[in-house]
């Protein structure tokens, strides 16, 4: 199995209850947050790296320049527009998930589409940490 779940909890809804998935990245401290633009409709792939028990902004690349995406610091590359070299730390990272958007989480060669877990316009917080024997762990909870 390449991705180790560490723990699933399915808590009922309330002031305290939330669901929650730990992935614990073992091959590699990174992922890939893929997704269509809400405005330009076009594929864009972010890739976050698990470091010091954060998630780290390393690169983006995208197919079309327009409303929320760099205008300026890429490269082409085979057809996309490439952001690299970036370090930008993130305490958390806020996800409203739609259809529209077919968010896509991919680490540890595998995918799991984010709409199965949040539901149409749920919410999920993706942010970093750690559990005895896994280093970089990536939470995911469904608030």
């Amino acid at each position: 199995m390449l991705w180790l779940l560490l723990l699933v909890l399915a808590l009922p809804p309330g002031r305290s209850g939330t669901s929650q998935i730990l992935l614990c990245l073992r091959e590699s401290p990174f992922f890939e947050l893929r997704y269509v633009h809400s405005v330009e409709r076009t594929p864009v792939v972010e890739t976050y790296r698990i470091q010091g028990g954060r998630l780290v902004l390393v690169g983006m690349r995208f197919r079309s320049v327009g409303w929320g995406l760099p205008s300026e610091g890429y490269v082409r590359q085979n057809g996309w527009f490439v952001v690299s070299g970036l370090h930008r730390p993130l305490g958390a990272l806020r996800l409203r998930v739609m259809r529209l958007n077919r968010y896509l989480l991919v680490a540890e060669r595998q995918t799991l589409p984010l709409l199965s877990l949040a539901g149409e316009g749920g919410v999920l917080v993706l942010s970093a940490g750690r559990v005895p024997g896994c280093t970089r762990v990536l939470r995911i909870v469904r608030a």
